[in-house]
């Protein structure tokens, strides 16, 4: 009777809890967090499992100075989002970025990567 009830009470907790599961969480981005590259990267691709909207972008070099990109928030909601990026010398960059879910939760997310070389 005891692992009926245990069993009842996870699965409620669960399920209460998918709600809070749906507010885009990433699923994957094309530079992992402290990846290393022998060429920069192009593009920085992310794609989310739920519709979400990309709402500021960020690229900063290791010393904390700020790099010009390309980008515009986006007016739509989706689920990949393709940011192109600057030609990137050899160094340490941080990419942030902030995106908003359908439900208006907004979630931060970054990534650390190196270039070794051009």
């Amino acid at each position: 009777m005891k692992i009926k009830l245990l069993t009842l009470v996870l699965a409620a907790a669960l399920l209460g809890a998918a709600p809070a599961l749906a507010h885009g969480g990433m699923m994957e981005t094309s530079i992992h967090d402290k990846a290393s590259f022998a060429q920069a990267p192009a593009e920085f691709k992310v794609t989310f499992q739920h519709e979400s909207a990309i709402t500021s972008v960020m690229l900063m070099t290791a010393d904390k100075k700020m790099i010009a990109i390309d980008f515009k928030p986006s007016k739509t909601m989706g689920t990949v989002f393709m940011i192109p990026l600057p030609r990137l010398e050899k160094g340490e960059y941080t990419l942030s970025w902030k995106s908003m879910a359908k439900d208006g939760h907004a979630m931060p997310g970054a990534v650390r990567f190196t270039v070794t070389g051009q």
